[in-house]
């Protein structure tokens, strides 16, 4: 059918979007470390711009999704706006050099970049630079939620299928990047070929809207009655749940960077297992989305799931340097056998991690109409509770705790959000509470040890470094 046809077409743009966002990000870290004169500093920076501005693009959309008539076509202006700002990324970089100089170049030294004052100047450039890009991304799903959900029984089917179709794109774009992009064509050519990208997609999403009806706006939105249970609840728990997940990922990246190292391609190849994973797990979630309800239940087995997939990863770790040199895995080592190791220790945590956006919006939205707002509101929450974790867990939970307290602390966590999810469910879910409670009491009982093996392991091919070793993370 005509419909059937025109949404492949947009899953198809919505693929291709996410293709070339993964794209920028590989491309910006590379081009900000050169500037910032450090990958580290570059990939704190950039990693936080980059979902500070989609949180505020996600809560933009929240606003004015509902408003607009013709999501499809606004959705490609949006497409060739990232396309024209990711080309002006290079001049602003230019820009905040000579602004560097002006400010700190009659000094006798530069600031150092570990101070604070060279922190914030490169954290604010980024921000700046990277804004406007990535606030116009932020805004895509939800306004292609505005298209795609026209029945309430859609709702966590196709904000499931618009997700899972992003993410993959970008998993997709991620190792296109590091491994077959950025080698070939450098830096500078890879960057246009995700404008072209971006470029493409506005064309066809022009086509599509030329065909779409408009979308009438709704004068005067429902409100729920007062007998109807409030369902604002889950938007902290988004929240706090993708601080989880993404402590989660800044812990399995300095663990599995004991065996297969720190380069882009490493990191690329860690960022792909997540991602797959999450894209894996949103498409299942739609199949358990059908109401608030049952989204509810599903939300707190997803908590349960990431706890004990990660607790289960975590505890293999022992066995994880010699199962890695058996199969070739190293620093230096080809893409197959690193990606084979990153996707067992990465990819079941990341299932249950990628299902609890669908089932979150399901829960917040009431029906058809308010699933572009709920989108935008969860996103953001969500995307919001990512950078509090990633900054928290690398600069102070993991120096504080070691692996050992964060996996326990990141678990307990995961632990308490079912239980806080079945108990702010109207009816109260039992049969998850009562799993969440036996699970926490467990974990105080038999806490995780410390990750003495893979501690002494070198990135380096066939090498076990000599000595103790620590579990404090430096």
């Amino acid at each position: 059918m005509r419909v059937d046809r025109q949404f492949a077409a947009v899953l198809l743009c919505f693929a291709m979007s996410g293709f070339a966002a993964l794209l920028y990000q590989t491309a910006w870290l590379r081009e900000f470390a050169f500037v910032f004169g450090t990958a580290e500093l570059a990939v704190v920076s950039v990693l936080a711009a980059y979902m500070a501005g989609l949180a505020g693009g996600a809560a933009i959309a929240g606003r004015i999704a509902d408003r607009i008539r013709r999501p499809i076509l606004v959705y490609g202006a949006l497409e060739l706006g990232i396309a024209l700002c990711a080309l002006a990324v290079p001049f602003g970089l230019r820009l905040a050099t000579r602004v560097y100089v002006f400010l700190f170049g009659g000094l006798s030294s530069p600031p150092d970049e570990g101070q604070l004052t060279g922190t914030l100047f490169y954290a604010v450039s980024s921000f700046l630079i990277l804004a406007i890009p990535t606030g116009l991304m932020g805004i895509t799903l939800p306004l292609l939620a505005r298209y795609a959900i026209r029945k309430q029984e859609e709702i966590g089917s196709r904000i499931a299928l618009l997700y899972a179709i992003n993410t993959g794109g970008a998993v997709v774009g991620t190792l296109s990047a590091a491994f077959l992009l950025l080698p070939a064509i450098g830096l500078r050519s890879t960057v246009y070929v995700g404008a072209l990208i971006n470029g493409l997609i506005f064309l066809v999403a022009v086509l599509v809207a030329r065909s779409a009806p408009a979308i009438e706006v709704e004068v005067a939105p429902t409100t729920p009655s007062r007998q109807e249970p409030r369902r604002g609840w889950i938007l902290p728990l988004i929240a706090v749940s993708g601080a989880v997940s993404f402590g989660f990922e800044v812990l399995w990246t300095r663990l599995l960077g004991q065996i297969l190292g720190g380069s882009v391609y490493a990191f690329a190849t860690m960022l792909a297992s997540f991602l797959l994973g999450i894209t894996l797990g949103s498409a299942v979630a739609s199949r358990f989305a059908n109401d608030a309800r049952s989204s509810a239940r599903g939300f707190a087995f997803a908590q349960l799931g990431t706890a004990a997939a990660s607790l289960t990863a975590y505890s293999a770790l022992g066995w994880a340097p010699d199962w890695a040199r058996a199969i070739g895995a190293s620093s230096h080592a080809a893409l197959a056998p690193n990606a084979i190791v990153a996707a067992a220790f990465l990819l079941p945590a990341a299932l249950f991690i990628g299902a609890t956006f669908p089932l979150a919006v399901r829960i917040l939205a009431r029906e058809a109409s308010d699933a572009p707002t709920a989108s935008a509101r969860v996103y953001s929450w969500n995307t919001l509770g990512s950078i509090v974790g990633a900054l928290s867990t690398g600069l102070f939970l993991l120096p504080a705790l070691g692996f050992e307290g964060l996996v326990q602390l990141a678990c307990a966590t995961n632990l308490l959000l079912a239980l806080a999810t079945c108990g702010l469910s109207k009816p109260a879910l039992r049969v998850p509470a009562i799993a969440a409670a036996l699970a926490l009491a467990a974990l105080g009982a038999l806490p995780p040890a410390p990750p003495w093996e893979i501690m002494r392991t070198s990135p380096a091919p066939q090498h076990v470094a000599r000595g103790g070793g620590t579990h404090k993370a430096v």
